[in-house]
């Protein structure tokens, strides 16, 4: 992992050679650097004391101290006490060290080999032998040694043989005794460990120069002779170091021993390493969080300067630090005095994101220069040998550099010369500084002569073209004839200032859109500046001499190009990062290429264009000032976003040199990363010792949770049975909390097994997990849903011979059987046959299709990493974990199944775990380092120093499915016989609310219903006012005569309830008792209109006649309304004129609809607008964006009184309606209005027509203008319902599968007649129901094989037999597979017979199925014949009567069952010739003693059986020798109830008789039962049944009739009645269908709402589809969609690498479809997200938004029109944010306004054109596949609309007429929402925090990541929802700890 990591590529691996490992580690390390194999070493050791056993086990040993206490060497020494250590040391040649700790002469090891004492036992023998050879291999005498730290770890045998070999060796001729210790007598012993700890001591006695002293040593062992004689001692106080050699020893437990000497470095500290200059020391880090580098700011600030020490530092930080998003600099100044003033101001801490910034350089150059500009800039060794060269370079013309920068007298500084020379050398030096520093710049810009600083940035010319360059201009500027020359800048509007200038001064910059420079001669500009300060402008003299700019230095030119050709003879290419101020932007690409002496001429002779260059500089931007002084800050501050960073690198204040390193600083803050070393002078390595260290400063982000092991034991129980609780909130089983399916929290199928598991392990006393088990015949009966509040209680009990069972409150939940077994075999892959399939499909593709089945997984339960397209192979991730891993091997089997209903696991036959094959296989199978990471991120995990999560993703297991013998297999675990239903899922919970939005006229008193005219009102009340909640006030007086049902309250309310976000509170002014307030919605409050308490003033006053009759109502109520309210009044039909109120009231008429009793009128209070500022907007370009930016910006104060009206005009398509209603979202947009004009006829808006002037004066938002003057707008209109219609064919349809008594069906539209052929269409007269129907609709019986025939082939069967007239008019009846309860359907030609001409088509109708079904199983596979005798149960019954009928006709002797007397006389009646002995009771067994007497205990030949259970094995009973059952019951097939093997003994057989196979796969029985059927008929052996008939519309009635199981008729359906036409339509719900001959194309096919709508559409009959992609297939799940409807027979074509936008493509597109087959339909899913706030908007982003939508469907709606002539439909995917705006989505707006203008229209010239405006989708798109959770999300008061319930919404659309519809899902709406918490977490959500206890609650929003479209979701959503008002910059400022005081 380090080698990964670091990626280093030497030798890698790990030690264990005990005590000694790590001293052994070190040793490695040593070695292979001196061999050559790596130049150096990391070795790493950890110690940590986990498992309580381990201590247990070493005290029952005898090593460990009794006390606690270690006491090496002495006489009370009784073992050690065990300690942690984690510790890394860095090895590396001495040469290459930039600081050294210890020096490394040499290391040695040996081992002792076999000991007669044991393993445990040192030898000394082999401790002398390796210090002997160590000592002479080194070549060090051992006199030189000052102190050995010894292994000493107090123990009575490890301390005697250490000092008796110590002393043995080291002794001998030693003159003073030998020092030794320990320092395990200080912290323990840590083992594997522990020589790192004794390093680290002789580290700090390196340091310090003493060596540390032992404790609890107080008196030595006598039993040591050494200690004793005084031969070696023991340190026991500080002890000075004279040699500076230290050795070590380090044993290992079996007899690894390792020993090494030290030294140390003989550098030591000059001067307390204090610098030689008074340069400030600039210090550069960063950390994990804020507070580390606060602290490690403050340790620098508080220790002396040391050179060496800030150099350390600075190499660290010359390069990123990956994990360090905290960063920090400070500044050291040397004298100590300046130290304390300064030390805390100069230091700065900020937040870096990771990402990379721009670099912009800005050379200013007028006016910047000011006396001793460069004199602390010479002090950089940079700097001043840049400066001396400029020197070498002016020497010729007597002018010196370094004089003009370190002059402080005043004049030099007047000198134009040497001005404009000092800032080009200041400017030149700053950029060879910079560059020193690794700063370069992205982009540069210069304002006046700094365009040669721009010319040497950018490599055009050399520093002495430049200097050389720079004298010449300003030669010319100086020798010019003299003129008293004034600049000063003016801050006012650019236009303003051209109109007052006088005619001899010159506009000479423009620095930005409100300031300028003007120059001219000094006396004007002196009055000029006095008369704009006696108006309040704002104007400052700049101290410039030159006429820099102006028309007095044209006269130079000539001379000053001469010269500069001679400097610049060859001019180089400026490059694109160059941007000019000399040339006007419109020149760019046609001039000013070149770098040359005419560029630079123009350059300080032309105007400066500054102001062009600023809306270049993005909001991420640093830019750098160079120049002598930072002279254009305020304009960059004034003109660019604010989170542009703007530094200046010197300026006029005495501590200049400050300046220039806090800017150094501060680009480190902001992702630079400054070469800060290079400032100073070098220091030479190593450094000296006693450098402090930098560890100790450095802290440790303890913020987050790190997972260790914990110490459990395997509970045991003796009985054989357990309760358990489940409860997510615990933490063992908090990871089930991931286990949703449809919506419900369940406990998964593996986790009752892992249960029973466990139970097993308890039983005998062990883990359960090392126990190899086998479970067979397990049954899963019901479901149990977990909770967080209420515990689940089950009890599991095991039998002895193994059959368990898992029941909660005595129900069964699982039954099986299972043992365990010492070698369970599990199938060997190698056995199997190979799959190559590649494993595409990634977690993501894996997890989204679970999800849009119903399985919303999550966290650990998303354990598949990898699968196959097919389903067949993957990789399942182990987590140590056997629910989740054997869970995934279910996930994907289901997936390779294709549906989109639930597969729920009903039985496994046999699933084995062996965990010991399941370890070897997963070491085999560990994944890649790079693999872990990317696998861990797509579950949400960190693994970073996470050992325990590491290791849960560190390795995976193959899963294979083999489907032909029905096994999974993965790991260690074996599953077969896996059985799974499939089962429908819940029906939708969400209720979409579908509307139509369109064009409506305000004042046309056009009659609409009274809902309708509130529910328009209401939208034109909330447009106006971006607020959520809406007081309202109705006053009824007592003679108003209204319904509760009418008031306009109420009506108010389910406008509103039908509208995202806004809530009503309603105060009805009305007499006390008129109105019951439980009959009103809980919004409406009742008032007593005499005495009304109305606190709040109302948005709406509404009210009966309140302009026709009394005034004094109308007064009163006005008294109430806001002045922007509204009032809506009901006026009876025939009063017109109420205009003389307007004006008495100051009202404008808004709305004007009748009702057939009501005129409805909205009326307005006026408001007077005194300035209009127009911006037309227009779709074909957006030019118009800039300036409206700036009408709308923050800085433009427009007064309320003001209005920026937006005008559209022209262009029927103009998407102004779009942007309008996004703008509005968005702050500083409250004063836009818009017009947007679709009458051709209409005049050019103008503010002068009276006609455009009467419309704007009443202020409403959006004002379009249509034919015939119609003033109205765009508005939102209910969709009405589907309702039954006649259609050509149809059948019956369950829309809910639940019970029967809930259950309901309906007609349904079908293709029948469209996609079948007119000869093998029957038009039906009866259907009939049969048992099988009830079953299924009522879930009690399911396909196991419809999962396999895949989607497109799977049907819910439903009707199988028919009754009518063919195609040629005969009569004939039929079975088919399903479908047949309908007007139409197609025969099967082999199961079809004709009607005999006696009956009618009811007795027709009784036939089919039951004989069909009798036929088969007596003669197909009962081989019936005379003379045999017969059990049929269920005799009364349709196939029990016409197998009577059959066996009779035979002549075979008849037994049969009923189950009451009615259907035995029944019986009776029907077949006399049966008598009473032969009749049964079907109710219980009692029938097999009546067979048993009747045939003398011979039993019958055949059992027709359709009885279940108990009476089935019954029945079996009563077969006699080779007789032949014959099973039509459904029950125990489904229950799979086992069936006795020794029945078989009499050589009987068992024929289950399941009529539908003769649809499917072998159909060799059914031309024999097609003929057996047609004999039947024509002899007369088949018999109608009697009929009970229910009409078409009684499909539920006939339904619980059969239910009841009370009848003996056929119960038939009656769906043509006798005198109707066949061609008659049916009465029923339709339902959109595709053409199989027609192709459909999808932009944005391969998205995630792309690749759903084509698999809809594919399932309504396209064969042919066209996907339209900017990629093309990228992903697994592509694949798998694409290959799955491949596989349908489906023809799909992807085109990728098209502009549909562009005329040639597009026609390719269209031409390409229509060689396919004829278009049929176009969808347009092309979507291109470029959110952002206005301000933030570009040409470029609109452009990008429109190019997918807008210009797309432009282009397919001209082309289509000529080429695609059989399109009948033309469809664009819009938005909700198109007709209900939202904040950042002005481009993505208006686009989709575009789309809908032009279906508009396509539908109004009688072609296709249907847009839809969709809400949030759920399930698919990119918010859903970045989701990880199943957290419902409401996006502006909607939530996300599942996918199944869009196209349940679009099959609407499709076949309704309107061209704009839209469909959302509005979340509920909470009342109220203050408090703490609900304001706290509001503002987290936004922000994305999930846990904001992990953050300072004092950090900024800003400094949290806040960026501009959070700004405004913030703004907007504490003023809507808690009615907190702040301003974006409060905003901005805005923590967490002012957001709860506020809420306080």
């Amino acid at each position: 992992m380090i080698s990964y990591c670091l990626d280093l590529k030497g030798p890698s691996q790990t030690v264990d050679t005990a005590c000694s490992s790590s001293l052994h580690a070190l040793a490695l390390g040593y070695h292979y650097i001196m061999s050559g194999k790596c130049e150096d070493a990391i070795i790493g050791t950890a110690n940590l004391c986990f498992h309580s056993i381990i201590n247990l086990q070493f005290t029952r040993f005898g090593i460990l101290s009794p006390d606690g206490c270690c006491r090496p060497f002495d006489s009370a020494g009784n073992g050690y006490s065990r300690s942690e250590t984690v510790a890394v040391i860095y090895l590396q040649k001495a040469k290459n060290a930039k600081r050294i700790y210890a020096i490394c002469p040499h290391i040695k090891l040996n081992s002792d080999g076999f000991k007669e004492e044991g393993i445990t036992y040192p030898s000394m023998h082999m401790q002398s032998t390796l210090l002997t050879e160590f000592y002479n291999e080194c070549g060090i005498p051992t006199s030189c040694l000052d102190y050995i730290e010894a292994h000493g770890t107090g123990t009575k045998v490890g301390d005697l043989q250490e000092i008796n070999a110590i002393y043995n060796i080291l002794c001998k001729n030693r003159e003073i005794p030998l020092m030794i210790g320990s320092v395990k007598s200080n912290l323990g012993h840590a083992e594997s460990a522990s020589a790192f700890i004794q390093i680290a001591k002789v580290i700090i006695a390196f340091e310090t120069g003493f060596v540390p002293p032992n404790i609890n040593y107080k008196s030595p062992r006598n039993d040591i002779y050494a200690l004793m004689n005084g031969s070696i001692r023991v340190v026991q106080e500080l002890m000075p170091i004279k040699n500076g050699h230290i050795a070590i020893n380090s044993f290992g437990f079996g007899g690894s021993n390792a020993h090494t000497l030290l030294k140390w470095n003989r550098k030591s500290k000059v001067n307390n390493g204090a610098p030689n200059d008074d340069l400030p020391r600039l210090v550069i880090l960063s950390g994990r969080t804020e507070e580390s580098v606060k602290l490690f700011l403050n340790d620098i600030a508080n220790r002396p300067i040391d050179v060496e020490y800030i150099c350390l530092l600075h190499d660290i930080h010359a390069d990123n630090v990956d994990g360090h998003p905290w960063r920090g600099y400070t500044i050291l100044n040397t004298l100590q005095q300046e130290r304390e003033r300064e030390r805390d101001s100069i230091k700065e801490i900020q937040n870096y994101e990771g990402m990379k910034r721009p670099v912009w350089f800005i050379f200013s150059a007028l006016g910047s220069q000011w006396p001793g500009m460069g004199r602390n800039l010479l002090k950089f060794h940079v700097f001043a040998k840049t400066i001396r060269k400029c020197d070498v370079i002016l020497k010729p013309y007597d002018i010196s550099i370094t004089d003009i920068l370190t002059s402080t007298q005043e004049k030099m500084c007047e000198n134009a010369l040497n001005a404009f020379l000092g800032i080009i050398a200041i400017q030149i030096g700053l950029v060879d500084l910079l560059t020193s520093l690794g700063i370069i710049p992205d982009y540069i810009i210069s304002h006046s002569g700094g365009e040669l600083g721009c010319a040497y940035a950018d490599k055009c010319l050399t520093i002495e073209q430049t200097i050389l360059s720079a004298y010449f201009i300003s030669l010319a500027c100086a020798e010019g004839k003299i003129i008293h020359i004034s600049m000063a800048v003016v801050n006012i509007d650019y236009e303003c200032l051209k109109n007052i200038c006088p005619a001899d001064i010159e506009i000479v910059c423009r620095n930005s859109k409100n300031s300028s420079v003007v120059s001219g001669l000094t006396e004007s500009v002196q009055k000029f500046i006095k008369k704009l300060q006696i108006h309040n402008i704002y104007v400052k003299e700049i101290y410039c001499k030159g006429p820099y700019h102006s028309s007095y230095l044209v006269s130079t030119e000539t001379q000053l190009l001469f010269n500069l050709n001679k400097i610049i003879p060859w001019p180089k290419k400026r490059t694109p990062k160059w941007i000019s101020t000399s040339i006007p932007h419109t020149e760019w690409l046609t001039s000013g290429k070149l770098s040359s002496a005419n560029y630079h001429t123009r350059s300080i002779l032309n105007t400066v264009l500054f102001e062009q260059t600023l809306h270049l500089i993005p909001n991420n931007a640093i830019t750098i000032e160079l120049a002598p002084c930072g002279v254009l800050q305020h304009v960059l501050k004034e003109s660019l976003h604010p989170e542009v960073t703007n530094i200046v690198l010197t300026q006029r204040i005495e501590q200049n040199t400050n300046v220039i390193l806090q800017g150094i600083g501060r680009l480190y803050n902001c992702g630079l990363q400054p070469q800060v070393a290079n400032l100073y002078p070098p220091v030479e390595y190593p450094v000296s010792r006693e450098t402090a260290m930098i560890s100790p400063s450095i802290r440790w982000d303890h913020s987050e949770d790190w997972f260790i092991p914990c110490c459990t034991t395997q509970k045991s129980i003796k009985s054989r049975e357990r309760y358990i609780e489940i409860l997510l909130d615990d933490l063992e089983y908090e990871y089930l909390s991931g286990y949703i399916i449809d919506g419900r929290n369940l406990l998964p199928t593996a986790g009752y097994l892992v249960l029973v598991w466990q139970t097993i392990g308890m039983m005998k006393g062990q883990t359960h997990t090392t126990i190899p088990i086998i479970f067979q015949d397990v049954n899963f009966i019901r479901p149990i849903h977990l909770s967080k509040q209420n515990p689940i209680k089950l009890k599991i009990a095991i039998q002895k011979d193994g059959k368990f069972e898992i029941t909660e409150e005595d129900r069964f939940v699982v039954i099986g059987t299972v043992y365990e077994t010492s070698n369970p075999e599990i199938t060997s892959t190698d056995l199997l046959w190979e799959n190559y399939e590649e494993e595409h499909m990634t977690a993501q593709d894996i997890y989204k299709e679970l999800k849009l089945r119903g399985y919303q997984y999550s966290g650990w339960f998303r354990g598949l990493k990898s699968a196959s397209i097919s389903g067949k192979k993957g990789h399942i991730i182990w987590r140590n974990n056997w629910v989740t891993f054997i869970d995934s091997m279910l996930q994907i089997n289901t997936l390779g199944h294709d549906t989109r209903d639930l597969c729920v696991p009903t039985s496994i036959q046999k699933l084995v775990i062996n965990p010991m094959l399941h370890d070897q296989k997963l070491q085999n199978n560990t994944n890649d380092v790079e693999d872990v990471f990317r696998d861990a991120k797509v579950y949400g995990l960190s693994l970073c120093c996470n050992p325990l999560l590491m290791s849960m993703f560190s390795a995976s297991a193959l899963v294979q499915v083999y489907k032909e013998i029905d096994m999974i297999i993965a790991g260690g675990v074996e599953i077969r016989g896996l059985k799974v239903t499939q089962i429908t899922r819940r029906k939708l919970a969400q209720d979409a609310v579908t509307e139509v939005y369109t064009f409506v006229a305000h004042c046309d008193r056009a009659q609409i219903c009274l809902y309708e005219a509130i529910r328009i009102s209401a939208q034109l009340v909330v447009e106006d006012h971006e607020i959520v909640k809406v007081k309202a006030v109705e006053l009824v007086e007592d003679e108003d005569d209204v319904a509760l049902e009418c008031l306009s309250s109420s009506l108010l309310v389910k406008a509103f309830d039908e509208t995202p976000l806004i809530q009503t509170n309603i105060t009805l002014l009305t007499s006390p008792n008129r109105f019951s307030p439980a009959d009103l919605s809980p919004n409406i409050s009742i008032e007593d209109f005499k005495k009304p308490s109305i606190n709040d003033k109302a948005l709406i006053i509404a009210g009966f006649n309140l302009l026709s009759k009394e005034q004094s109502s109308l007064k009163r109520l006005l008294s109430f309304l806001r002045e922007d309210g509204y009032l809506l009044t009901r006026e009876k039909c025939d009063v017109i004129d109420y205009k003389k109120y307007l004006q008495q009231y100051e009202l404008n008429v808004i709305l004007e609809k009748r009702t057939d009793k009501e005129m409805i009128v909205l009326l307005k209070k006026k408001f007077s607008v005194e300035k209009r500022i127009i911006v037309y907007i227009s779709n074909d370009n957006f030019n118009w964006l800039e300036n409206l930016k700036q009408l709308v910006s923050d800085e433009n104060k427009l007064d309320k009184n003001s209005r920026i009206i937006i005008v559209g005009e022209g262009d029927f398509k103009c998407g102004l309606l779009g942007f309008i209603n996004c703008l509005r979202k968005e702050p500083g947009s409250e004063l836009v209005r818009s017009v947007l004009v679709q009458d051709e006829e209409a005049p050019k808006f103008s503010l002068q027509d009276p006609f455009y002037v009467q419309q704007l004066k009443k202020d409403m938002t959006i004002n379009v203008l249509r034919a015939n003057k119609t003033w109205g707008s765009y508005r939102y209109l209910k969709l009405m319902q589907p309702k039954a219609r006649p259609v050509p064919t149809a059948h019956v349809c369950q829309m809910v599968h639940t019970n029967l008594f809930k259950t309901t069906f309906c007609w349904i539209e079908n293709n029948r007649s469209i996609m079948s052929r007119c000869e093998d269409l029957v038009h039906v007269v009866y259907s009939s129901l049969n048992f099988r129907d009830v079953m299924f609709t009522t879930g009690k019986l399911t396909s196991h094989e419809a999962i396999l025939k895949g989607r497109l082939f799977q049907y819910f069967p439903l009707g199988m037999e028919y009754a009518g007239w063919d195609a040629n008019g005969q009569r004939v009846m039929g079975i088919r597979d399903t479908d047949c309860i309908a007007n139409v359907v197609v025969k099967d030609k082999d199961l079809c017979w004709k009607v005999p001409d006696a009956w009618t088509f009811e007795e027709a109708a009784t036939i089919p199925c039951v004989y069909s079904t009798a036929y088969m199983a007596l003669y197909i596979y009962g081989k019936m014949k005379k003379g045999d005798k017969i059990l049929i149960h269920s005799g009364s019954g349709g196939v029990g009567q016409a197998a009577i009928h059959l066996a009779l006709n035979e002549g075979c002797e008849v037994f049969t069952t009923v189950g009451t007397n009615d259907k035995r006389n029944f019986i009776k009646k029907m077949f006399p010739i049966i008598s009473d002995g032969h009749i049964g009771n079907s109710r219980d067994t009692s029938f097999e003693q009546m067979i048993m007497q009747q045939t003398e205990g011979r039993g019958v030949d055949i059992v027709l059986n359709s009885l279940a259970e108990e009476k089935l094995i019954a029945s079996v009973r009563c077969l006699a020798q080779n007789g032949h059952f014959l099973e039509i019951g459904k029950f125990d097939f489904v229950s799979n109830n086992p069936l006795s093997m020794c029945a078989f003994q009499k050589g009987i057989s068992f024929h289950g008789i399941i009529l539908e196979n003769m649809f499917t796969g072998n159909r060799k029985y059914t031309s024999l039962l097609s003929k057996m059927v047609a004999d039947g008929l024509k002899n007369g052996t088949i018999k109608p049944l009697q009929v009970k008939i229910f009409p078409k519309t009684d499909i539920e009635e006939a339904f619980r009739y059969m239910m009841s199981g009370k009848h003996m008729e056929k119960i038939i359906i009656n769906i043509h009645k006798k005198d109707e036409p066949f061609n008659k339509h049916i009465l029923a719900y339709r339902r959109y269908y595709c053409l199989r001959d027609r192709s459909y194309i999808i932009l944005g096919g391969l998205g995630g709402f792309g690749l759903e709508l084509t698999d809809w559409l594919i399932f309504r009959g396209a064969r042919n589809v066209i996907l339209i992609s900017r990629n093309g297939i990228k992903n697994g799940y592509q694949s798998m969609k694409v290959r799955l409807w491949e596989s349908y027979g489906v023809n799909v074509l992807i085109i990728k690498n098209i502009d549909v936008a562009d005329l040639k493509d597009c026609e390719y597109l269209l031409q390409t479809a229509e060689k396919e087959a004829p278009v049929d339909a176009i969808f347009n899913l092309s979507v291109v997200l470029k959110d952002n706030v206005l301000k933030n908007q570009t040409a470029e982003t609109f452009a990008m938004s429109f190019q997918s939508k807008a210009r797309a469907t432009q282009t397919l709606d001209t082309l289509s029109r000529k080429i695609c002539l059989k399109l009948r439909h033309f469809v664009v995917f819009s938005s909700i944010t198109c007709g209900r705006g939202n904040n950042g989505q002005t481009n993505y707006g208006m686009a989709n306004s575009v789309m809908e203008r032009i279906c508009e229209k396509r539908a109004e010239e009688g072609l296709p054109g249907l847009a839809i405006q969709w809400g949030a989708i759920n399930d698919v798109g990119l918010v859903a596949d970045v989701q990880k959770n199943n957290k419902e999300i409401i996006i502006g008061g909607t939530l996300r609309q599942k996918i199944s319930c869009c196209l349940n919404e679009l099959d609407k659309f499709l076949l309704q007429s309107r061209p704009i519809v839209s469909s959302m899902v509005i979340a509920e709406k909470t009342v109220e929402r203050h408090g703490f918490g609900n304001l706290v977490e509001t503002v987290a959500n936004i922000l994305g925090l999930s846990d904001i206890k992990a953050i300072s609650p004092n950090l900024s929003l800003a400094e949290l990541g806040m960026d501009s479209m959070m700004i405004v979701e913030i703004k907007q959503t504490l003023e809507r929802e808690f009615d907190i008002f702040f301003t974006v910059k409060e905003i901005r400022n805005l923590t967490f700890a002012k957001l709860i005081k506020t809420s306080v």
